[in-house]
């Protein structure tokens, strides 16, 4: 009831009426809606995360029958907010552009050579016959060109291209000669998955980083790195350190490209948010799995859907600690870095899109058979050993870190390795045929390690992982591939049905980058 002896003037109300958030006015509400967006705006400011916008690489989808044109030149790159150093790369950036195939069609690739040094370019996943592919090839000579087409036909995948010059894979890569090389074939489409580039379909290339105090990448040539593969402190992704993405608050899709040379990337959120793994190298899986850990060894790739609804999070790599053993001796070999390191924070937005449901089913993989007792078998040791004749292990050439782009002219020597790097004792010799597969057929090849963990990879083929360590498959190896972490020993299912003559043959390896430069690689024709 109002106390009619006080009346109350039409400023008290309106003044009451503000304190208690009632919009007395229509020009009041307005002000007040714009005093609240504003602090609204402030707040997000101070709590958004710093760091740096994460470049998305240049989308070029290929046409059929038409030819793109990819030059290898010098260029600057920011790794580091606002301090560009010296690079190389495809098309004027660090790294590429992001090319996308379509299954049924038949682009071409000019690969033109700006730099000083002979360059080459092998397709990693993508099934094409040897010649079309440059691995073997000890590259191209500044200003010249090579021309290759590709039959696109196989299913929807992620994969990607890079340098592949024998002796320089690590340094290349290292310096920029790499990018990613995408599959199409409708697939997600019919899933209903996000596919939007650079908003709700995002690639995270994975690299980790030493830099001098200029922002310049060093690349460390010591015996330690031959033996172990390069490991850096400072983890990059899509080439900047302190990445921040900005995503939808829905469902997104990330494609994760493990591009370093040596380091296992084991991804995680910070908050033990759980994600669904849909695809592996070489497609989707038959369905999604969930985890909360991915492991990627050098040259794997994974996808998979994560849900923003809830807001943001920051993605993380625990450390990559491994053994080394020899004999009965085992040796505990610690990271460069002792705790999580951060990859990328998501800062999420609200848009207008619904969020997509994610499907139950994904795709056909090929049957595995019942026995396997009737295909060829072949086994392949990969060995880390002491090399008797290497010469002056502590001399010139060792114990020093170099920039990344300053040995641009390829002139400086290799040093001499202080390691064997063998499969089957033996190391890669140019024009020497290791083995002959016959095309159309299906093989068992068995993968052992006794020294150490190694991914292995092997072109122009596919497999599917039987058995890791005589037990069932990790989650993120059951499905179609073409790179695998060995811990001590796996078995393959590989299909052969691509053609590889002598005069190009395939290529089998460990990813391990320095170790594929050392020598631990062989050939394999398939006619």
């Amino acid at each position: 009831m109002i106390d009619r002896r006080f009346p109350l003037s039409r400023r008290a109300v309106l003044a009451a009426a503000a304190g208690l958030g009632l919009a007395a006015t229509p020009a009041a509400a307005k002000r007040r809606k714009e005093a609240q967006a504003k602090k609204g705006e402030e707040a997000a400011r101070e709590t958004a995360p710093t760091g740096t916008p994460l470049p998305i690489p240049r989308l070029v989808d290929l046409v059929d029958g038409e030819t793109f044109e990819l030059v290898a030149e010098a260029t600057t790159h920011a790794f580091r907010k606002d301090a560009p150093v010296a690079a190389i790369g495809y098309g004027g950036t660090y790294l590429g552009p992001a090319l996308r195939l379509t299954r049924g069609t038949t682009p071409k690739i000019r690969l033109v050579n700006r730099l000083v040094r002979p360059t080459n370019l092998h397709w990693h996943g993508l099934l094409v016959a040897g010649r079309f592919d440059g691995a073997t090839s000890p590259g191209i000579a500044r200003d010249a060109i090579w021309e290759t087409e590709l039959a696109v036909d196989q299913p929807a995948a992620t994969l990607w291209y890079h340098a592949h010059v024998h002796g320089r894979t690590a340094r290349d890569v290292h310096d920029g000669l790499a990018g990613l090389l995408l599959v199409e074939d409708g697939t997600a489409a019919r899933l209903g998955l996000p596919s939007t580039w650079g908003v709700d379909d995002i690639p995270l290339v994975l690299q980790d980083r030493r830099f001098d105090e200029a922002g310049r990448p060093l690349y460390d040539d010591t015996p330690a790195s031959i033996e172990h593969g390069f490991h850096g402190p400072t983890m990059i992704v899509n080439g900047v350190t302190d990445a921040v993405a900005r995503v939808p608050q829905r469902l997104v899709r990330l494609r994760l490209l493990n591009a370093a040379s040596a380091r296992d990337f084991r991804l995680a959120f910070e908050d033990q948010r759980g994600f669904r793994l849909i695809a592996t190298d070489a497609g989707f899986l038959a369905e999604p799995a969930e985890l909360s850990l991915l492991v990627l060894s050098p040259g794997e790739r994974a996808e998979i859907l994560v849900d923003f609804t809830e807001g943001g999070g920051t993605l993380l790599t625990a450390t990559d600690e491994h053994e080394h053993r020899s004999g009965a001796q085992i040796a505990n070999l610690p990271d460069v870095i002792d705790r999580p390191a951060k990859i990328v924070v998501f800062e999420t937005v609200k848009d207008k899109e619904a969020s997509a449901t994610p499907p139950a089913r994904l795709a056909d993989l090929p049957p595995l058979p019942r026995t396997t007792g009737d295909l060829t078998r072949r086994r392949f040791e990969l060995r880390v050993r002491p090399n008797l004749a290497a010469h002056d292990l502590h001399g010139a050439g060792h114990g020093s870190m170099t920039h990344g782009t300053s040995a641009l002219d390829g002139t400086a020597a290799a040093p001499e390795p202080p390691l064997r790097l063998t499969i089957n004792d033996r190391t890669y010799a140019p024009g020497r045929i290791d083995d002959r597969v016959r095309l159309g057929t299906t093989e068992v090849w068995e993968i052992v390690t006794p020294d150490m963990a190694h991914p292995f990879h092997i072109h122009g083929a596919q497999f599917r992982v039987l058995s890791e360590d005589g037990d069932t498959p990790k989650v993120w190896n059951r499905g179609l591939k073409d790179t695998v972490r060995v811990e001590n020993s796996v078995e393959l299912l590989v299909y052969f049905d691509r053609p590889a003559e002598a005069a190009a043959p395939f290529l089998y390896h460990c990813h391990l980058l320095e170790h594929e430069d050392g020598g631990m690689m062989g050939t394999f024709t398939v006619e």
